[in-house]
């Protein structure tokens, strides 16, 4: 055993002083390797562009698709009594001839210019109540369609922040629209104003041409009489 690890020892001690047999160092080579730095560099920058644009089109995404609830915008606006103030058409008759007696506003009216209400039961004194409720009927109506666009107009500064905070393109064009809409309103409420104007002004001709009627029938009643009286 002894001899046979003397003879390996000789072996390797015999390969180790051979020539060439030294372990070969790296050799580095420096072009190649500045070579693949810069490549290397390159697709660094190519990968952060890629980055860039994408996250650019993800905001560009938002902006277009990004979902708009107007209806929570100046909630006050989607209020029914304000988006349209003044009774249903079938109403406005009564109210209007004061066949009706005064509701609503109407009522404050008629008491602040209330004096006295005929108890007789005549044409005359029924015409005088009916136009005593038809007048504050139509003051009512008019106090109450000028005190929605008043409200109205006040709450359209809430859809004018939110335009101003507008974060995407669809939100601006919904609060844009949503804007057009209550613009709408309001010129649908001063139509209605102004044809309560023109059934007011209608209605005081028809008051004057029933009272010449009254006239008329009692001159002709007085007619009547002295033409009997007569006979």
């Amino acid at each position: 055993m002894r001899q046979m690890r003397n003879a390996l020892v000789g072996v390797a001690l015999a390969a180790l002083c051979t020539p060439g047999a030294n372990a070969q160092m790296a050799v580095i080579d420096h072009a190649n390797l500045a070579q693949t730095t810069l490549e290397a560099s390159r697709a660094l920058s190519q990968l952060q562009q890629l980055i860039a644009q994408y996250n650019q089109l993800v905001a560009t995404y938002q902006m277009l698709t990004s979902p708009t609830d107007i209806l929570s915008m100046a909630t006050g606006l989607s209020v029914p009594s304000l988006q349209n103030p003044l009774p249903t058409t079938n109403l406005l008759p009564g109210m209007l001839t004061g066949q009706t007696a005064a509701s609503g506003a109407g009522v404050s009216f008629y008491n602040q210019s209330h004096i006295y209400t005929p108890t007789d039961g005549s044409v005359a004194g029924n015409q005088l109540i009916a136009s005593g409720y038809a007048i504050a009927n139509i003051q009512g109506l008019a106090s109450t369609n000028l005190s929605s666009i008043q409200q109205r107009l006040a709450l359209l500064s809430g859809l004018a922040s939110a335009l101003s905070g507008a974060t995407s393109i669809t939100q601006v064009n919904a609060i844009n629209g949503r804007i057009a809409l209550e613009s709408n309103y309001v010129q649908a409420q001063q139509a209605q104003a102004q044809n309560l104007m023109v059934m007011a002004a209608e209605q005081e001709a028809s008051q004057r041409q029933q009272a010449q009627e009254e006239h008329a029938r009692e001159a002709s009643a007085i007619a009547a009489q002295y033409k009997a009286a007569a006979q």
